[in-house]
């Protein structure tokens, strides 16, 4: 069953997906989150790997986590770029730093 936010999501995708090449076809859920966010991986059509963050922003405050991100970024650390971000709706497009977690 899709839901409106499902189809919200995806008809942002097909708005962003011609800048990156993603093949809206590959999207598949990543990971869970203990929060309300809900993470996604999508591939382009060379095979690289992005992930789509949802994150409602009645819920998440979206704004900190793009300031401190940028902040994590500028310090030299190892954090997901963000390449597109609608913050009204709580989509984000960002890098996929891979499925292997840190140990």
């Amino acid at each position: 069953m899709t839901t409106l936010r499902d189809a919200s999501l995806r008809a942002w995708l097909e708005e962003e997906s011609p800048r990156f090449g993603l093949d809206l076809s590959t999207l598949e859920p990543a990971s869970s989150d203990a929060g309300f966010r809900r993470y996604f991986r999508a591939r382009d059509g060379q095979g690289d790997t992005f992930i789509v963050m949802d994150a409602p922003p009645e819920h998440e405050n979206n704004p900190q986590y793009v300031r401190v991100a940028k902040l994590m970024e500028k310090a030299g650390l190892n954090v997901p770029k963000i390449l597109a971000a609608d913050l009204e709706q709580g989509f984000l497009l960002i890098t996929d730093l891979g499925r292997e977690t840190y140990l």
